[in-house]
């Protein structure tokens, strides 16, 4: 059965690239989920109307229902379709309202963010607009959601060279003993949420940071060169000045 509804009341559910409205009833963003132990997916999805499929709690039978706008649970339902994993969704008619029990088989904590802000509507009521840029869907046993925000000073830097990462929650609050993840290794934050890292083999890490009551955050690449590198080409532009003077005492004009 197929239904057009308009969904308005609050229910508990469960979260950069620039939003960009690509029609006046689409939404164009950024969507991360992650899930208990690890990310279930990230990347760019554009969204509008959707219909989506949910148990409905009176009858107990799966049910069509059309979202007439771009929402948080069409954005659900479009990340699905590209990434392959499967999400399970209860429709309350008493309250109008979805609850997303399931995404990728862990159930029953999930909790969503737009542009880091815990919004009190449930994902279905949720109505994108073009200024919003991220939707956040986080895996949490607790009433109490917050998610970790990162800054990493540089994206590339030499072997040994010092860079600093910080830890943000959601409302940019500094957050102490976060663990950062770089490669094999970890690190905590200090009061102030950050950390220095000097790395000593070159290559391309993946820089997270993870806490208890905090879904993880983001991840962000860092490029690692091999400052030999800098001394050889350095050392080679010598060599060549000083053959080109020797020349030149050698054969003058």
């Amino acid at each position: 059965m197929k239904k057009q509804i308009i969904i308005g009341l609050l229910f508990l559910t469960i979260p950069l690239a620039a939003a960009t409205p690509i029609t006046d009833n689409e939404w164009h963003g950024y969507i991360r989920i992650e899930g208990e132990t690890a990310t279930i997916w990230s990347g760019e999805i554009t969204v509008g109307e959707t219909t989506i499929n949910a148990i409905n709690d009176s009858t107990s039978q799966i049910e069509e229902y059309t979202i007439p706008y771009p929402s948080v649970l069409g954005a659900l339902e479009e990340a699905s379709k590209i990434a392959g994993f499967t999400y399970e969704v209860i429709y309350y008619p008493s309250w109008h309202a979805f609850y997303v029990k399931s995404i990728n088989g862990e159930s029953d904590w999930w909790h969503y963010w737009v542009d880091y802000d815990l919004p009190m509507v449930d994902a279905g009521s949720y109505e994108l607009k073009g200024d919003n840029e991220e939707i956040l869907w986080g895996y949490l046993e607790t009433w109490y959601a917050h998610a970790l925000r990162i800054n990493v000073e540089k994206t590339s830097v030499e072997k040994n060279e010092e860079f600093t990462v910080t830890v943000f929650n959601e409302t940019l609050s500094p957050v102490e003993d976060a663990v950062v993840h770089v490669g094999s290794e970890i690190y905590n934050t200090n009061e102030d949420g950050t950390v220095k890292i000097k790395l000593s083999q070159k290559g391309d890490y993946e820089i997270y940071a993870e806490k208890e009551g905090y879904v993880r955050s983001e991840k962000v690449k860092i490029h690692v060169k091999n400052i030999l590198q800098k001394w050889n080409i350095n050392n080679l532009i010598q060599r060549i000045e000083h053959l080109h003077k020797l020349l030149e005492l050698l054969f003058p004009k």
